[in-house]
């Protein structure tokens, strides 16, 4: 390809480049040949794949990476040769040698002097340990200590298509950089020839409807003169011959216009087609196999299990699955914090696995496919499961929640706190896990991808965790439906099914509006009020649902009528905006028109807010039950469970409780509502608890609202920042041990009276 696009990069960027997919290559076959799935096709693999290293290290002269890549390949001459047998200890000499291979790999121009001059006896020693290993020799030296050491972070580079490589890059030094095969930028180049092609056509037909133009307006000024005969007196004999002259050009007019029109039509086609496949081939450029999210676990596995003293088998299905390159990028951690968590909590050692009746063997599987338009990740153990009970307790122990709520809670509810920021069941930090950070990161990052986390556990039997991620982040499958007379786009994905039923089906129970279908109860709602629309006041022969679900909350929405299944590529909200409510971003169809795009997971909140304060489920007439004249609060956290936990226990003392998903839905609630109080948590997506509290404190017509901060943080430096942005009180999780949130509250309202 261009030499310009290569010069964008530097010589160490290139050679990081083909690297990354040679050390992959040398670390998966070493893992295989340690469980005896070798074969001597995998030694001619790695053989080649440290010659690849080798001769692009010498290309932009990294002797040092030369020598080392040289000495990996003689050892896997002499394997090949019979003179040497990989055994675990060998195994580990060489992943040492792919360790630094890889850490010269990481260096960028900068770094690349110094940590040579500081690694260079380290080097001489795994070279010397290597040619040890060639001559059979298997004491061990200290370079075969494992080498940890990683130099700066640098810019990540995505590959995943290393057969003839053309690299791309955005103008800006700081963006992403990925690898497309040649054959995907070819037809992209070929598509938008043949659209350049048909677009010139467009110029001939531009041409071809003036010339058309000109015509008629002759027989419009042939209508006038005969026109001015028929006035004048003009024999009718005259009169018929100038009108069939006219109506012949008229005809021929007809004609030629009709055959362009069909023209137009078949170009029509051809343009959409070419378009839909120049779209398809620039979303298939941006996927990359889901393997790539799993280099490294492999060896992270075999790793952690000698460390633990766990034997454990991994399995991957489903490698081939497309995936954005972005969702894999951002995935990487979540999944390496998933197998860590199975690997120190879930899969027990050998000796517990004999006492349980389970082989010695565990077994931790990652599975990836596509399900109705969504990435379906599953990684799964079959080790020991979770300890509802002790969970139970462990909740209660930390002032998260009272004896008597965390007994009424179910298992799925228990299992939410898992994911909750610094939570963890273990008494001791280890290298490994106990801080409580993991499965934090995992809720955090699906969150952020508009995904769903779930978690199953059977106790001695394992524990899945299900992650539902879009395929792709520029274009989704939507449910197309007019609110309003306006046309708004409902991810495909969050639809547990759409309906039509007629007016006499839908049952009312204490003012609030269901539906059954196939056994199941169905709140409804119109989705005009939860969006502020103005509801049609005409009744519809048969009523349209949407039925909405996260998994956990199930409602109905009533819209107006279907339009139909589409594309959708969708538009990130200018950030200046904020968060919307109930609104995920914006969409542009196929052609050309614009439009709002639901957010399912707010809308749900929403509807389960008008619940909760007791208003009624409404139907298409918009007909609403007034609430109560309780003192009114905002609870603003981004986690759903200690929402909940605060939400039932200020309802319990009479106050009228609303929930806000982040600080920026607090922000866009507390200007649009009437609340009497706000609670607020600190670390929250889009907008934290300070920066709201600074935001309240700075509007003229609420900053004499009370302001409570509850948080985990308990350093006093935590507590004095909360102060000093202007909250009233600030709480933590301790305090949750008695009342003094209940106190707090009533403190700063006065207590509570039923009306």
């Amino acid at each position: 390809m261009s030499g310009s696009n290569l010069g964008d990069f530097s010589m160490l960027e290139l050679f990081r480049m083909d690297a990354e997919v040679q050390l992959a290559t040398l670390t998966d076959g070493l893992l295989s040949l340690e469980q005896g799935a070798g074969s001597v096709e995998s030694i001619d693999t790695m053989m080649r794949a440290a010659h690849s290293i080798k001769g692009a290290a010498r290309v932009i002269d990294l002797g040092a990476a030369v020598t080392l890549a040289h000495a990996m390949e003689n050892c896997f001459v002499a394997v090949q040769k019979g003179e040497v047998a990989l055994q675990s200890a060998q195994v580990d000499r060489l992943l040492s040698a792919v360790d630094m291979l890889n850490s010269i790999s990481l260096l960028n121009d900068e770094q690349a002097d110094g940590w040579f001059a500081a690694h260079q006896a380290e080097m001489d020693a795994m070279v010397s340990t290597l040619a040890a290993l060639c001559q059979g020799n298997d004491q061990p030296t200290a370079a075969t200590v494992e080498h940890k050491e990683e130099p700066a972070p640098i810019k990540a580079v995505i590959d995943s298509e290393p057969d003839e490589p053309v690299l791309m890059k955005d103008d800006q030094p700081s963006s992403q950089t990925m690898r497309i095969t040649s054959e995907q930028i070819d037809e992209i180049f070929d598509l938008a020839g043949e659209l350049q092609v048909k677009w010139q056509w467009f110029g001939q037909f531009s041409s071809t409807l003036q010339q058309l133009r000109r015509r008629m307006a002759e027989v419009e000024w042939d209508l006038s003169r005969l026109q001015g005969q028929v006035k004048s007196g003009v024999s009718a004999e005259n009169i018929l011959h100038d009108l069939e002259q006219i109506h012949g050009k008229a005809t021929g007019f007809n004609q030629q216009f009709s055959s362009q029109l069909a023209e137009m039509e078949q170009q029509e086609r051809t343009i959409y087609s070419l378009s839909r496949r120049l779209q398809h081939q620039s979303v298939a450029s941006r996927m990359a196999p889901f393997s790539d999210a799993l280099q490294g676990l492999p060896r992270l596995v075999r790793d952690l299990g000698r460390e633990l003293g766990k034997q454990v088998r991994l399995e991957m299905i489903g490698e081939s699955t497309r995936v954005d390159r972005e969702i894999l990028e951002r995935i990487r951690a979540p999944l390496n914090h998933l197998v860590r968590n199975a690997m120190d909590h879930g899969l027990e050692t050998a000796e517990q696995r004999r006492e349980n009746g389970k082989p010695e063997e565990g077994v931790l599987r990652i599975q990836a496919r596509h399900h109705a338009g969504m990435l379906n990740i599953k990684v799964s153990d079959d080790g020991r499961g979770v300890d509802i009970e002790g969970l139970r307790s462990t909740v209660v122990a930390k002032g998260m929640t009272t004896r008597e709520m965390a007994e009424k809670m179910s298992q799925g509810e228990l299992i939410e706190f898992l994911f909750l920021p610094r939570f963890t069941m273990l008494d001791k930090v280890s290298e490994v896990s106990g801080r409580g950070v993991g499965l934090d990161v995992v809720a955090s990052t699906v969150r952020d991808l508009r995904g769903t986390l779930q978690a199953d556990s059977d106790v001695g039997q394992g524990i899945c965790f299900e992650l539902r991620l879009p395929i792709t982040l520029s274009i989704m499958r939507a449910l197309i439906v007019e609110l309003a007379g306006e046309q708004y786009g409902i991810p495909l994905t969050r639809i547990k099914r759409a309906l039509i039923c007629q007016p006499d089906q839908i049952e009312t129970v204490e003012g609030r509006h269901y539906l059954t279908d196939n056994g199941e109860h169905i709140g409804l709602i119109s989705a005009c009020q939860i969006l502020g629309l103005k509801q049609s006041s005409e009744p519809e022969p048969q009523i349209s649902i949407v039925v909405i679900s996260d998994g956990q909350l199930t409602y109905g929405l009533i819209v107006e009528r279907f339009l139909g299944e589409k594309n959708v590529t969708e538009k990130v909200l200018d950030p200046r905006l904020g968060k919307i409510r109930d609104i995920q971003s914006t969409g542009l169809l196929d052609d050309g028109s614009m439009l709002l795009v639901i957010d399912v997971k707010d809308m749900l909140l929403s509807v389960d807010k008008i619940i909760q304060q007791g208003d009624e489920l409404v139907s298409r007439s918009g007909a609403t039950a007034s609430s109560g004249q309780h003192k009114r609060i905002l609870i603003v956290d981004d986690s759903i469970t200690v929402r909940e936990v605060e939400r039932k226990l200020l309802a319990a003392e009479g106050y009228e409780v609303e929930i806000a998903v982040d600080g920026a839905d607090g922000w866009n609630s507390v200007r649009a509502g009437k609340f009497d109080l706000v609670l607020t948590d600190v670390d929250m997506p889009h907008m934290d608890g300070i920066e709201l509290v600074r935001h309240i404190r700075a509007d003229a017509k609420l900053m004499s609202m009370p302001i409570v901060i509850v948080s985990y943080k308990e350093s006093e430096e935590d507590r004095m920042r909360g102060l000093d942005a202007g909250a009233d009180a600030y709480l933590t999780k301790s305090s949750f041990h008695d009342d003094a949130l209940i106190h707090m509250v009533a403190d700063l309202l006065g207590a509570e009276t039923e009306s």
